[in-house]
């Protein structure tokens, strides 16, 4: 099986020590030739300069100038040799170290995976045994499972025999009863149809019973409604008969009545009244007479219908008690039928019970053998599984003891690489102290020579200048002439000086002017103008006529610096190097600066000659030169709003190219890069010197010296991440310094603006466009507000740097090494040495040398957050052979230049190919240079 390890064994890591660690290994095992025990002891012997005795024969001087003149170039030689041979051995130490961290690390791992592989190998081992020892428990259980099986089949057997015993006696039973309950079922019915007849004739008998009574209640009837009609017939006679009676009474009475007409008339319908009450009654009577007939009819026929069914129910009565007979016999028959077939149901019940229970007992034991049988093929499919788990986990096993030998191969490679490397690196280190110590001593020599160099040529310089005095007066017209050209080159010298110390100066009051005096002032000419006041007119000519010479001081120098510096650009823009690149970036945008402020200049020129009219007499002041002067500033504020809008774009792209790197490390500096840097050293010595006897142990590595390894790695990386958290750190400050040039840019690009704006009001009020000053007054208050406050804030930084550099010299003091034969920057000069504040930690100096210190406009800062910032970024970018970095792992400092590329410190932006971009960051020559080019683009952020 082969792994990652394996295959990066085979590629990555054969490279590697086909090169670093092969060449260390071998600088480091083999002896050294008799050539370099030569080199190494009698160095600084042969950089010694012998000085040569003249002779007395002639050209003894020139030979004994010419000795001086190799001996020199042989120091020059000497130091470039040792040069080399310090920067090779502190590459090869380099590359071994990073060889000894990658190898130390790829032994440790394989170590951890070889030790993790074989407690995995234990474990698989007492697996298997586990999974052997159920197969076999396995099938015991399942030998066990099919006796059972076996024996319940047995009883089944016996259970189902019993129950088709018990099946015939059930079914002879079951007959038997079936018989008896078939006679009884007819004899029920025989009882049934007995019952229905009794039932009937007794149904009969009392309907014929009902009848009669019927009958005799309506033959009853019919005689009482024969009585009443009979009654109703009599009085209906009598009242007839009463009737007649009256009429007579009536007739006897009719004469009386002619006589009493009037009263008859009143008694007719009494009359009327009678005669249809005696024509009802007769109908009464004749109704009560024919219904008496009919009664007297109908009680007839009832009583005739009585005697009729009476026999009848005679006859009913017999049947109803021969059905009883019947019924009572079929009733003891099927009892006794009944009886028979309880019984034969009874016997025939136990039979079945008895049937049911054998047959629970076979299905029973055909469950307990179904059951036996299926836990014996459980039990063997788990005798199967363990077998299989079984010789899985023997498979496993087998790759895990292989594995754990493939990572002990490993492991013992890696550490025998590690071995070869840490002894390259250690052998490489004190190749490279010799190094060191011969360049010391070859720069040493180098140093006496040019001394006795500077001597001779203070002495010959001394013989020519007398040599010089005697012929002056044959070659008095060429002194002349090379006398006013160095006169000319000392005057433009001192110019360039001059205008660089006064244009800071020039500032201050220039910015007062701009910003604070001048806005205002021509706004209250302006309504002065308007409205006839030539007092306050000529007040703002005064005032014009002390600010314009600032300003024109201002800009003057700005231009004459801007030339000077376009001219050194002009000679140097070829160079490269670290320092180049401001040369080419002068050369590129100072053009621009010297357009803007010869302009600026200008329109002072143009502003000073208008002021001058006016004091002369014309407050109006002459029109063209108010419209070429906002012409001017039109134009030059154009060309710096045109160049914020680019820088602005590119500005933004670089913030965020640059807040990729070092992505997800905390930004912290807990402690000065110096000491982490040294203890980084020490612990990567100190891992080289635990990593080389891995190699040596004949029995597998000292477990102590594998744990010693391991903390080192720790502690290593730990301060790796250290390292990360300064660089990180220096990140943040390079996005926050992005982001507030961002901020003063799109101000410095509104005040541009309002400024153009500005100027084509000053020309609409030049011409007369414009009388009020209102519209002026607005564009010069937001130029003042936008550009003053720039300026202001720019002022105060500058101001409180400079105080902190007196008053706390040590908060942005220098953390890492300086170049070897340099200076440290020098403190401001204060009346007062800094004193030690009460906690010991840190100088401070008097408060008011440091408020001096912060009015002095002239004086640069030394050493500044920003010299601090990259004096730690060129310490981790630096080179092995450069002493500040020496020590950085080559991973971190391969980040580091991939940051300074996006600082633009690249081999692109220093005119150098990448081999010559990487060989000056190892050149601790340059190491100022570096810091210096670093700092200029941190500034320029």
């Amino acid at each position: 099986m082969t792994t990652a390890i394996q295959r990066a064994t085979g590629t990555a890591v054969q490279r590697a020590t086909d090169t670093a660690v092969q060449r260390a290994g071998a600088t480091a095992q083999l002896p050294a030739t008799a050539e370099q025990e030569r080199a190494a002891s009698s160095s600084a012997h042969d950089l010694e300069i012998t000085p040569v005795t003249e002779t007395g024969q002639p050209g003894g001087e020139a030979r004994r100038l010419e000795d001086a003149t190799a001996g020199r170039q042989a120091a020059v030689d000497d130091v470039a040799e040792a040069k080399t041979k310090v920067s090779d051995a502190s590459r090869a130490r380099a590359d071994a170290a990073a060889d000894v961290w990658t190898w130390s690390g790829t032994a440790a791992e394989a170590r951890k995976k070889e030790t993790a592989a074989r407690g995995r190998a234990q474990e698989l081992e007492g697996e298997v045994g586990a999974a052997e020892r159920g197969q076999r428990e396995s099938l015991e259980e399942a030998q066990e499972f099919t006796g059972r099986a076996n024996a319940a089949t047995e009883r089944q057997r016996g259970s189902l025999e019993a129950a088709t015993r018990h099946g015939g006696t059930e079914e002879q039973k079951g007959a038997a009863a079936r018989e008896a309950r078939e006679q009884a079922a007819g004899f029920t019915r025989e009882a049934e149809a007995a019952e229905k007849r009794r039932k009937a004739a007794e149904d009969l008998v009392a309907v014929l019973s009902t009848t009669i009574a019927d009958a005799r209640r309506s033959q009853a009837e019919a005689e009482e409604r024969v009585r009443r009609f009979t009654r109703q017939a009599e009085e209906a006679a009598a009242e007839l008969k009463a009737a007649d009676e009256a009429a007579r009474t009536a007739g006897a009475a009719e004469d009386k009545a002619q006589e009493q007409a009037a009263e008859a008339e009143v008694e007719a319908e009494s009359e009327e009244q009678f005669a249809q009450s005696m024509r009802k009654r007769t109908v009464e009577l004749a109704q009560a007479l024919k219904g008496a007939k009919g009664a007297r009819e109908e009680a007839q026929e009832k009583g005739e219908e009585a005697e009729g069914a009476g026999a009848s129910r005679a006859k009913a009565e017999e049947e109803q008690e021969e059905a009883a007979r019947l019924r009572d016999e079929a009733d003891r028959s099927a009892r006794e039928s009944a009886d028979l077939a309880e019984k034969l149901d009874r016997e025939a019940k136990a039979a079945t019970e008895a049937r049911e229970a054998a047959e629970q007992a076979a299905a029973g034991h055909e469950r307990d053998a179904k059951a036996a049988h299926a836990e014996a093929e459980q039990a063997r499919a788990q005798a199967a599984g363990y077998a299989k788990t079984a010789g899985d986990k023997r498979t496993e096993r087998d790759a895990a003891l292989a594995r754990a030998t493939e990572h002990g191969q490993e492991a013992a490679e890696a550490r025998q690489r590690a071995a070869v490397a840490a002894q390259g690196q250690l052998g490489q280190g004190a190749t490279e102290s010799t190094a060191r110590t011969e360049l010391a001593a070859a720069k040493e020599t180098k140093k006496k020579a040019a001394e006795e160099k500077a001597a001779e040529e203070k002495a010959a310089g001394k013989k020519a200048a007398e040599k010089k005095a005697a012929e002056a007066a044959a070659k008095t017209g060429e002194s002349s002439r090379n006398g006013a050209a160095r006169a000319a080159d000392g005057a433009g010298h001192a110019v360039k000086k001059a205008s660089a110390k006064t244009k800071p100066w020039a500032d201050v009051p220039d910015t007062a002017a701009l910003r604070a005096t001048a806005p205002p002032g021509g706004v209250y000419s302006a309504e002065a103008a308007k409205h006839g006041d030539s007092g306050t007119v000529r007040a703002n000519v005064i005032q014009q006529n002390v600010e314009n010479p600032i300003n024109l001081i201002s800009d003057a120098t700005g231009t004459v610096n801007d030339i000077a510096t376009i001219k050194e650009a002009a000679g140097k823009r070829h160079e490269s190097g670290p320092a180049s690149h401001g040369h080419r970036k002068n050369w590129v945008g100072k053009p621009l600066g010297l357009a803007t402020n010869s302009q600026m200049a200008a329109n002072d020129v143009l502003k000073i000659a208008n002021t001058s009219t006016k004091t002369a007499g014309d407050v109006a002041g002459v029109a063209a030169l108010g419209d070429a002067g906002g012409a001017l500033t039109i134009s030059f504020s154009a060309l710096v709003a045109a160049r914020d809008t680019v820088v602005i774009k590119n500005t933004h792209a670089q913030r965020k190219e640059l807040k990729e790197h070092f992505r997800g490390v905390a930004a912290k500096r807990d402690r000065k890069l110096q000491d982490v840097l040294n203890d980084l050293g020490t612990e990567t010595t100190g891992l080289a010197q635990a990593s080389s006897s891995l190699g040596n142990a004949p029995d597998g590595p000292d477990p102590k010296a594998l744990e010693e390894i391991e903390k080192r790695r720790t502690r290593i990386d730990g301060l790796r991440t250290e390292l990360l958290e300064h660089m990180a750190s220096a990140r943040e400050y390079v996005v926050h310094k992005k982001k507030w040039k961002l901020g003063h840019r799109f101000v410095n690009l509104t005040g541009n603006v309002a400024r153009m704006a500005a100027g084509g009001v000053a020309i609409a009020a030049a011409t007369g466009a414009v009388t009020g000053g209102i519209a002026v007054g607005v564009a010069g208050g937001l130029t003042a507000g936008a550009l003053g406050g720039l300026a202001a804030k720019k002022g105060v930084k500058k101001a409180n740097k400079r105080y902190i550099s007196v008053r706390q010299p040590d908060r942005y003091a220098r953390t890492t090494l300086a170049q070897e034969g340099t200076e440290e920057a020098k403190e401001p000069e204060t009346s007062e040495a800094p004193r030690m504040s009460k906690d010991g930690t840190s100088r401070r100096g008097r408060r008011r040398d440091a408020w001096k210190e912060a009015l002095m406009v002239s004086h640069p800062v030394k050493q500044g957050k920003r010299q601090l910032r990259a004096q730690e970024i060129y310490a981790v970018a630096a080179g092995p052979a450069v002493p500040v970095g020496k020590d950085v792992p080559d991973d971190i400092r391969r980040d580091a230049r991939d940051f300074l590329k996006a600082l633009k410190c690249g081999p692109e932006h220093h005119n150098q190919k990448p081999e010559e971009w990487e060989a000056s960051l190892n050149d601790p020559d340059q190491q100022k240079d570096w810091e210096e080019a670093i700092a200029k683009q941190l500034a320029s952020l």
